[in-house]
């Protein structure tokens, strides 16, 4: 049997002992699956090992009983006959193919080589072969992140299933669909420490929004067929499914279109919102002066409908950073990026407002700060798909718990039908806004010919036209290509949010890079993450990828040195990356490391330079790495420091300056 909490008669969970190499006494399994990640778990007591369960959480809203509607796909190409007994890792592949898989993400191993010989007799999957298992899960999630289908990614057990571990917290954090399958030690020597034996179910147990372990052949078609299911819906989180070697050789015939055991997880999902809450929502809207719209991540599938609403109210727009291009920058009534590093007027029209519109967000601690100034002023409407957000941070005024592109829909229906749209009149407010856009616009100094990195990124969002799938690392970087490049539209902006993840930049451009051909895909780039993951340029250059890299060079750790310099007396602790016994010279030389890959690549340190560089970058056919040297005093500007308020924001200094 598959042991899966999902399953309403119950199977077991994975629990060892204290002795491994006893046999394992404990076991346990939820009633009930939620639709959202990191739940409380009800246990009851099997004989059976197998796996752990979402946490339950109480729900505060009506929900559906039905599934939403299925697609159909296509059935895959046959290479058995329909009553032919296969592998069980052959009947994985069928089950992917029946997903839609086209692309995996997979690094072979002793315990999941059966899996790949299988995906080398599959007619329509290809496996692209990165070069870490925590480069392939950053690959699997900006393929998910830039195409809205799930990702996949597959590593043997042991330390390629624990290598997988950052990806899926990253995943579960930004709510992204993500399905990881990792080999396991053959049944009989679980529990026993056998070479490379890891009980990833129970390691990954609170960073996945549900796993599985395998331990009947026959439950892997209903396994798979759940795992995506699980990943898609609700709240989109990652998906662990653990199959033991024996289990992938075993012979069997399939079952076909085998039913999910998912009825308490389906009778969780929310319901669209009654009309009675919109109305509530429209009234709240109606009687303020003052609105301003703070949306995330949780809008990524809802980007007309978004667009739709803000056209007919005129209420401007803030964007969490999970939030960039689910309303286009560029437009009016964008006021970009709010938080910690947001713009002036984001953040002032969310101190001033008098109604804070909340879709899709979570209220974290990099956009909100100190909890209590955080609006202060505002009534508070929240919509979130998942309950577990309402409330948990900040305490709203009104809540609905629904899927924020019905509520979207639901919002503009009874605005329209009610002539709402020709009653609200924001224009004080919007004038008061496009004033402090003026008064506090984006902006960075120049010293003589040193490349500031806000302008290098503005080079690059002129020579694409705003249109580039935009892939980073965490750090200075990644907040410079968030305030400095146009995002036009949903899926365009693919970062390591909520977990902040260096590394993510190259592998999640070489998903994206698959999952949107002809699409230009650029990892804007810091010289510390970018080392992180840099095998990945042989991935890359071997399916000559279009993935263009643009590394923003400053040989430091530039966001820790940015806080050594505001608030440790700029006093050095370990942020240098450079060669210590020559400071003069750049090193390592990036551009000599993509040519041993066999990737064209140059160097800039002049910003006469930059503009031609980039298009000479964008220009040549394939990859391409350009070195761009920034001057590490650089810091990123407005700040408002942790944990507190918009009167604390710094607009002026960096680290040429005493503090």
């Amino acid at each position: 049997m598959a042991s899966s909490s999902a399953a309403v008669a119950g199977t077991a969970a994975f629990n060892l002992s204290a002795n491994r190499n006893k046999d394992m006494l404990t076991s346990a399994s939820s009633r009930f699956l939620s639709p959202f990640p990191k739940t409380l778990t009800s246990l009851q007591s099997f004989p059976i090992p197998a796996i752990h369960s979402l946490h339950h959480r109480s729900i505060s809203a009506e929900f559906s009983t039905e599934p939403p509607p299925s697609t159909t796909l296509p059935p895959p190409s046959h290479r058995f006959s329909l009553n032919e007994p296969r592998k069980g890792a052959d009947v994985l592949v069928e089950s992917l193919e029946l997903e839609g898989v086209t692309d995996v993400f997979a690094y072979p191993g002793g315990a999941s080589m059966e899996i790949h010989q299988a995906l080398t007799r599959s007619p329509s999957i290809i496996n692209h072969l990165l070069r870490h298992e925590q480069g392939e899960i950053f690959a699997a999630e900006g393929y998910a992140r830039s195409t809205g289908r799930p990702g996949v990614c597959i590593a043997t057990s042991g330390p390629g299933a624990t290598n997988l571990v950052s990806g899926l917290a990253d995943a579960l954090l930004d709510s992204v669909p993500l399905v990881a399958i990792t080999g396991q030690v053959p049944r009989r020597m679980i529990g026993t420490d056998a070479f490379q034996e890891t009980p990833i179910v129970e390691v990954t147990r609170s960073i996945t929004k549900h796993n599985y372990l395998v331990l009947d052949v026959e439950d892997i078609p209903r396994v798979i067929k759940e795992a995506f299911f699980l990943a898609r819906s609700g709240r989109p989180g990652p998906v662990l499914v653990d199959i033991p070697k024996d289990i992938q050789q075993q012979l069997v015939v399939p079952c076909r279109d085998p039913p999910l055991r998912l009825q308490g997880y389906l009778s969780r999902l929310p319901k669209p919102p009654q009309r009675n809450f919109i109305e509530q929502v429209l009234r709240v809207v109606s009687g303020s002066h003052r609105p301003v719209l703070y949306v995330g991540g949780g809008c990524s599938n809802a980007g007309p409908e978004l667009r739709r609403f803000v056209e007919l109210t005129g209420i401007p727009v803030a964007s969490t950073l999970m939030g960039l291009g689910v309303y286009p920058t560029d437009d009016d009534l964008s006021l970009k990026m709010l938080g910690m590093h947001g713009t002036v007027y984001a953040n002032y029209a969310v101190d001033k407002c008098d109604l804070l519109l909340a879709f899709g967000v979570r209220f974290d601690d990099r956009v909100t700060g100190k909890l209590e100034a955080f609006a202060s002023r505002a009534k508070i409407v929240h919509i979130d798909i998942d309950p577990a957000e309402i409330g948990k941070n900040k305490q709203p005024h009104l809540s609905i718990c629904a899927d924020m592109k019905q509520s979207l829909e639901a919002l503009n229906s009874l605005i329209q039908e009610t002539g709402l749209d020709k009653k609200l009149n924001f224009s004080p407010w919007r004038e008061e806004l496009d004033q402090q856009k003026k008064t506090y616009p984006l902006s960075y100094k120049e010293f003589a010919e040193a490349i500031p990195p806000q302008y290098a990124i503005q080079m690059l969002d002129e020579l694409t036209n705003g249109e580039a799938i935009i892939s980073t690392g965490v750090g200075q970087h990644q907040m410079w290509a968030a305030q400095y490049y146009t995002y036009k539209r949903p899926r365009q902006w693919l970062s390591s949010a909520g977990l902040g993840a260096m590394g993510f930049g190259l592998p999640a451009a070489a998903g994206a890079a698959v999952g949107n051909p002809g699409v230009t895909v650029v990892d804007i780039d810091g010289d510390g993450s970018f080392l992180m993951n840099v095998q990945e340029l042989a991935m890359i250059h071997i399916e000559n990828l279009p993935v263009k890299v643009m590394v923003l060079n400053n040989q430091h750790l530039g966001m820790v040195v940015q806080w050594e310099d505001r608030f440790y007396k700029a006093n050095r602790a370990h942020t240098y990356l450079g060669d210590p016994s020559n400071e003069t010279e750049i090193y390592p030389d990036l551009v000599a490391i993509a040519k041993g890959f066999k990737i064209p690549g140059a160097r800039v340190a002049k910003k006469s330079q930059v503009r031609e560089a980039i298009k000479e970058m964008l220009e040549t056919p394939g990859p391409y790495l350009l070195d761009i040297i920034v001057p590490h005093q650089e810091h990123v500007l407005p700040m408002i420091p942790s944990g507190g308020a918009f009167k604390d924001v710094i607009t002026e200094g960096d680290g040429r300056t005493q503090y």
